[in-house]
């Protein structure tokens, strides 16, 4: 986030951090265009700061720039999950094996406590709300894992690749949140955590890859016309 002389946030940047929570959470359709007149009025800012924050989100990969410089919200597709998620596979796992090499007890603490509070919220009611809270909680549960990570560079392509990924799975809410029973959740992520602060980095890395290929499979198995592909039945 770029700030000001006085370190307050800019108008590009608060609308930059409003856009992307609004794009990962599915409230813009992918393909969609971004119309800065109708969006000026939403967040109640000139065209100026909503220009630099697409082109902001351009850069993350969340948004396409036209030409004449117009926005879309970047479209999904089988082959993007796919390549999103194997990359996100190796990225997530140096970081995590970059933690356990150097993260210390107060670390470990917080990965067990975040591990925690995420299986309290795991199963809900499939509320707007429940929803927000599990969104929160497993951000924190996968952020907590890497926090030990020394890396800032690989930590800030870790928060992109995350940000990306969640977005699928945000578009696809209802009908995973109705399917994943086929999944038990709450004890990939436990297994998880109990690797990690026991320092077993190969274990930890293979049960974090396995959880994350997982999740991409069940999206493109519950939502297959979120990817053009036919529901059979």
């Amino acid at each position: 986030m770029q700030d000001d002389t006085q370190g307050r946030p800019t108008e590009a940047s608060i609308v930059t951090d409003r856009l992307r929570e609004e794009i990962v959470r599915g409230e813009f359709a992918p393909g969609t265009k971004l119309k800065l007149v109708p969006l000026s009025r939403r967040y109640a800012v000139s065209r100026g700061p909503l220009r630099e924050a697409a082109s902001r989100l351009a850069a993350e990969g969340l948004v396409t720039i036209e030409d004449q410089r117009g926005f879309r919200v970047t479209p999904v597709s089988r082959e993007d999950l796919l390549d999103l998620t194997r990359t996100r596979q190796r990225i997530e796992v140096i970081a995590v094996q970059d933690a356990i090499a150097n993260g210390d007890l107060a670390w470990e603490g917080r990965v067990m406590a975040a591990c925690h509070v995420l299986n309290r919220v795991t199963e809900h009611d499939g509320s707007d709300a429940a929803h927000a809270l599990f969104a929160e909680h497993h951000h924190a549960f996968h952020e907590a894992l890497v926090s030990a990570c020394p890396s800032a560079y690989l930590l800030e392509f870790r928060d992109r690749l995350y940000a990306l990924t969640e977005r699928y799975r945000h578009l696809a809410a209802e009908r995973y949140q109705s399917l994943r029973s086929r999944r038990d959740i709450v004890a990939e992520h436990q297994a998880i955590a109990d690797a990690v602060v026991a320092r077993h980095a190969s274990e930890a890395a293979t049960l974090l890859a396995d959880h994350l290929g997982e999740t991409a499979a069940t999206l493109l198995d519950t939502y297959p016309e979120l990817f053009g592909a036919e529901e059979e039945g």
